[in-house]
């Protein structure tokens, strides 16, 4: 804070400084920066070079704190204030050239924003410096201005994986990206978010279509008031929250997001702490839903009942083409209903079962299930308790379906060879 303060109120410290404070350049374009301006701004060029060569030698982090305090330093809310010891003139031109950096800053960034491959959404892999870059936007605390610096900002998903962003860096994120004229999927996996910066994304979310929060400590606290702010978002429809600490308690929020939202495509949910309470909530929004897609639950724990629930939840769904249900200690009460899921369903194409306690009499009621369907696609049996009779039973039912394309069935109670005669009999058969 010190040295920014001195920077701010030193002639010694002019455009060539602030360059070298803001900017990432070359070593060719300082030193054009420095004698271009040698004769300009200030007095004091000699020693305004040699801040320029200390800043230059100084560590990156140390810098970008130093830039970002300077920002805030620099803000309009704080000219009055250091006019008091230093020219307002010269305050007023060093706020312009902080904002000319960063506007530079973030254009470099843009520039290299790769085109997307045929198929695919227009994306942006940020690094931390972009991150850096937003902080100091928000402490300049100019709404017009933190506009202007994402107008060209033209992509459909915005990636910010392991970038150690918490709550402070959130606030900041959340000022700038409001300002976006195109709803963008944001995604903040494996950070360091919880509550209090799922917080401070609210006033963002209006400009998210969907919100990637993998791996972030957030519990239900956090993703109540995020929810709740969600509802007023109609153009948002995908939220991927798996690998956090979501417990029943905020399974009715969901079960409301569905209700009212006709639109919401994607729930992923998986690995959290949910149970068969959570998952009937949940399936009483899906019941009242329609435009759903893909339901992922896997690393749960809502058992039979729990997938009763969902199971008869979708019976008459006509969006729903995917469903993992992987890891969630379900048994043969379970997979009846799941099967009478197989039955009635006309859309579902992929069903993953893996890492259950599914045994032979499991695999006969689904195999029975799947006479009687034409969209399953995919199911996923692997790492259950299935022997050779629940295959054979299995192989004599797929002779008269077409449509299942593949199943999953390594690690179950087979040996080597059982699994090689079996591939053989049946290509779709994977192990």
């Amino acid at each position: 804070f010190f040295a920014a303060l001195h920077i701010a109120l030193n002639n010694g410290f002019s455009h060539s400084a602030i360059c070298v404070l803001f900017k990432c350049s070359s070593k060719r374009t300082l030193t054009g920066c420095a004698s271009m301006h040698r004769y300009c701004f200030y007095p004091s060029h000699e020693q305004d070079e040699e801040n320029r060569k200390l800043l230059l030698d100084a560590e990156r982090p140390n810098l970008e704190l130093t830039a970002t305090f300077l920002a805030g330093l620099l803000s309009s809310r704080h000219v009055g204030s250091l006019s008091e010891f230093y020219e307002r003139e010269n305050i007023l031109r060093k706020h312009e050239l902080v904002k000319k950096y960063l506007i530079k800053g973030m254009q470099k960034h843009f520039r290299s924003i790769p085109a997307p491959l045929p198929g695919e959404k227009k994306s942006m892999h940020a690094m931390p410096e972009f991150i850096w870059l937003i902080k100091c936007i928000y402490e300049i605390q100019d709404c017009s201005f933190a506009k202007h610096a994402v107008a060209k900002l033209d992509v459909e998903h915005l990636k910010l994986t392991y970038c150690g962003i918490g709550p402070a860096e959130c606030t900041a994120l959340a000022y700038v990206l409001k300002h976006l004229k195109i709803p963008i999927g944001l995604q903040l996996d494996h950070n360091l978010i919880g509550d209090v910066g799922t917080g401070q994304l609210l006033p963002c979310l209006g400009t998210c279509h969907s919100l990637y929060l993998r791996n972030n400590n957030i519990s239900d606290d956090g993703i109540a008031k995020l929810l709740e702010r969600v509802l007023q978002c109609p153009d948002f429809n995908k939220i991927a929250l798996f690998n956090n600490n979501l417990t029943d308690d905020c399974m009715h929020w969901f079960a409301k997001l569905l209700k009212q939202n006709q639109h919401f495509l994607a729930l992923r949910l998986g690995n959290n702490h949910i149970k068969e309470r959570g998952a009937e909530d949940l399936a009483k929004g899906l019941k009242a839903n329609n435009s759903i897609q893909w339901l992922g639950l896997w690393g749960n724990k809502i058992g039979d009942r729990g997938a009763c629930a969902i199971a008869e939840a979708l019976h008459n769904n006509t969006s729903l083409i995917w469903l993992s249900l992987v890891d969630n200690n379900i048994g043969n009460i379970g997979i009846q209903g799941l099967a009478m899921l197989i039955e009635k369903n006309t859309v579902l194409e992929e069903l993953c079962l893996d890492d259950n306690k599914l045994e032979d009499e499991d695999v006969y009621c689904l195999a029975d299930a799947i006479l009687k369907n034409s969209a399953l696609k995919i199911l996923k049996l692997t790492n259950n308790r299935i022997t050779t009779r629940g295959i054979m039973y299995l192989l004599e039912k797929l002779e008269s379906n077409t449509t299942i394309k593949s199943v999953w069935l390594r690690g179950n109670q087979l040996t080597d060879e059982e699994q090689q005669n079996f591939e053989k009999t049946d290509k779709r058969l994977t192990f």
